[in-house]
């Protein structure tokens, strides 16, 4: 897949549900996209650590000089497990490939 293949989906996905849009956004689809450069979501299980780690350094989109509160990177990751499910149920990818 691509970068833009995957952003499509990720707004097909937020057209359906939106509860985690901006976890997804800013924080999920950056950290794979851009700074992993990783456009096979089947391939993110494996940089699982290097997200959570990630997330406890990136700093808030409103407040640069504040890293994310526990409950933000909770959110990250539920974002992350809801768009793992949603391309699943759309087989797009398969059922092993959650966090």
């Amino acid at each position: 897949m691509t970068k833009q293949e995957i952003e499509a989906l990720a707004v097909r996905y937020l057209e359906e549900d939106n509860r985690h849009a901006s976890n997804l956004r800013h924080y999920v689809l950056r950290f794979f996209l851009i700074e992993k450069e990783e456009f096979n979501p089947t391939n993110w299980d494996s940089h699982h650590i290097d997200f959570v780690r990630w997330l406890d350094t990136v700093t808030q989109i409103k407040n640069k000089e504040r890293t994310l509160s526990l409950g933000t990177k909770r959110n990250c990751l539920a974002a992350l497990n809801s768009f793992y499910k949603w391309l699943n149920q759309n087989q797009i990818i398969s059922e092993s490939s959650r966090i």
